[in-house]
């Protein structure tokens, strides 16, 4: 179950299929768990498997900015983060965005 009001979830994902609709995202932490208050970050994962261009991971965060949510949005590159990292997102890791690989 993902923490979000349904307006909320709707515009995260309009903005995660224009910004990166290739890959599967996931919503980790507090907002995965149904945990997340008013004022929670929503944090999300890419899932590639290399290490994403800088200027791509910068576009998604700018989408977020402009979006202007009354919570902050982290999103992170699982193939730039280290295996303790990783381990604790899929834990609680939720699929906000899931792709037709071919």
């Amino acid at each position: 179950m993902i923490d979000l009001k349904p307006v909320f979830l709707k515009k995260v994902k309009s903005i995660l299929a224009g910004c990166m609709p290739e890959f599967d995202v996931l919503v980790y932490g507090s907002r995965a768990g149904g945990a997340g208050r008013k004022y929670s970050y929503l944090d999300l994962v890419v899932m590639s498997d290399k290490p994403l261009a800088a200027a791509r991971l910068e576009k998604l965060q700018a989408a977020f900015r402009e979006a202007r949510f009354p919570f902050r949005v982290e999103t992170v590159d699982w193939a730039a983060t280290g295996a303790n990292y990783r381990k604790e997102m899929k834990r609680t890791g939720v699929l906000i965005q899931v792709t037709r690989k071919k």
